[in-house]
């Protein structure tokens, strides 16, 4: 009788070691369940993306003057090839809707009438005044330059719906726009300490993102920027499972070895 009243003891405790009490779980599965301040969510600054060495961009030049948009249209069309990552061979600078390419030794793009320009570094708005700069030596009237990037991509990987590459036609892709693409996070993904990998001006950081945050509205990282990478760990918890999970597989396996050699060595005794 004392033996079955310690086991059950023991059983009852062991159970309740394994219990998370809710508020607790909250904390660590709920989105900013911290300190949301709504009145800030109307503040925020949008910083520009800077083009980097392997970008793919569009790049449209149009006038007022049929006759300058006639010199221009056959290597500055206005076509589209949408969010994919198109091909562009060669080392810099493909041709017309094919886009053009920031060439991943030297940054440079080569653009036709125009020549060599540095783009890696610059933002949108400072290669479009180049080309306007550059272009105006062609025409009377001031051109109209309009740029977009065609591979505008970040790559997510560990515990999220879908791993892999997300892609984006516009450069404004928020991490919650990112992490909705790629199927949001895994039942056991740590969301506090998400880890984002970042390439720009040739130095790589490493920064965290803590998604039961409320401030992370307002958090620089709340704006992806192109290339970035972004890492969804398992929980502590998680790691505790599939241990307990895989210790479990083990012992069963054993077990069944055990089973099938005690039926093999009885076997041949009784023969």
């Amino acid at each position: 009788m004392i033996r079955l009243l310690s086991l059950s003891t023991a059983v009852c405790l062991l159970f309740l070691s394994s219990c998370v009490s809710p508020a607790k779980l909250r904390k660590e599965v709920v989105y900013f369940n911290e300190g949301l301040d709504t009145a800030k969510l109307n503040q925020y600054k949008l910083v520009e993306p800077i083009i980097q060495k392997g970008d793919l961009l569009q790049i449209n030049i149009a006038s007022r003057s049929s006759s300058a948009n006639q010199l221009f249209s056959q290597n500055y069309s206005g076509a589209s090839t949408g969010s994919g990552a198109s091909s562009s061979s060669g080392s810099g600078g493909g041709v017309g809707a094919s886009g053009y390419l920031v060439d991943i030794t030297t940054g440079d793009i080569k653009l036709p009438l125009l020549g060599i320009i540095h783009a890696d570094g610059m933002t949108k708005l400072e290669l479009e005044r180049e080309i306007v700069k550059r272009a105006s030596e062609y025409l009377k009237e001031d051109p109209i330059v309009n740029i977009r990037y065609q591979n505008f991509r970040v790559t997510f990987h560990g515990l999220v719906g879908k791993p892999g590459e997300v892609t984006s036609t516009s450069e404004r892709l928020t991490f919650l726009d990112a992490l909705a693409l790629a199927g949001g996070i895994a039942p056991g993904g740590d969301l506090k300490t998400i880890l984002i990998i970042r390439e720009q001006n040739g130095k790589r950081s490493m920064q965290t993102v803590d998604l039961t945050k409320g401030d992370f509205f307002q958090s620089p990282n709340y704006y992806l920027k192109q290339n970035d990478i972004v890492y969804v760990k398992p929980t502590d918890r998680q790691l505790k499972v599939t241990d307990q999970t895989t210790q479990r597989t083990l012992q069963y396996v054993s077990f069944g070895l055990s089973l099938v050699n005690i039926i093999i060595v009885l076997s041949s005794i009784f023969r």
